[in-house]
């Protein structure tokens, strides 16, 4: 496995979308190089992670991100725990691999977590008003979660940050 994720480092900057998923499919090409056995979309392919892989008796989820920029966007869905990211960028054409424990901290996962809650609650309260109910036209209201990153180079810049390396030794020093 290591082997393999120090391949996934020198690999070129690929586009990824459902249409031509490109940086997906070169980092298929690398487990099978390997020989790593895995499953492609073990959850579906709206859903994480991209590859399942099973390195002695033990299995890994690696979800693969692509952007023009310099950090991956992760829209409704926060970088899940226990998944490895393999993030290509077009900015640097170049690519970084991090654990999702690393970008996220538990703390903030559980702050984001007690927003929503309190999101849905203020939500509950307005959707019981007599005046939303008898809405002629079926209107109604749901929360979408966005999560962005911001903060410049020093804080969303996944290749200039001062934690690239420590993220991708975690990675690559992990016990395969």
């Amino acid at each position: 496995m290591k082997q393999f994720f120090e391949d996934v480092l020198k690999l070129p900057y690929k586009p990824n979308s459902q249409v031509n998923p490109e940086h997906e499919n070169q980092v298929e090409e690398l487990i099978k190089k390997h020989s790593l056995e895995y499953k492609s979309q073990p959850n579906g392919t709206q859903n994480s992670p991209d590859f399942r892989v099973t390195y002695h008796g033990q299995d890994y989820d690696i979800e693969c991100k692509s952007s023009k920029g310099h950090f991956p966007v992760f829209n409704g869905g926060l970088p899940k725990p226990g998944v490895i990211y393999i993030f290509s960028s077009a900015k640097y054409d170049s690519t970084t691999i991090f654990f999702a424990e690393d970008v996220v901290s538990d703390e903030k996962r559980e702050l984001y977590e007690s927003l929503r809650q309190d999101l849905d609650e203020v939500l509950s309260e307005y959707q019981a008003l007599d005046d939303w109910k008898d809405d002629q036209r079926g209107f109604d209201y749901y929360i979408r979660n966005m999560y962005t990153q911001k903060g410049g180079a020093s804080k969303a810049d996944y290749f200039k940050h001062h934690q690239r390396g420590y993220c991708e030794q975690r990675v690559l020093n992990h016990t395969w």
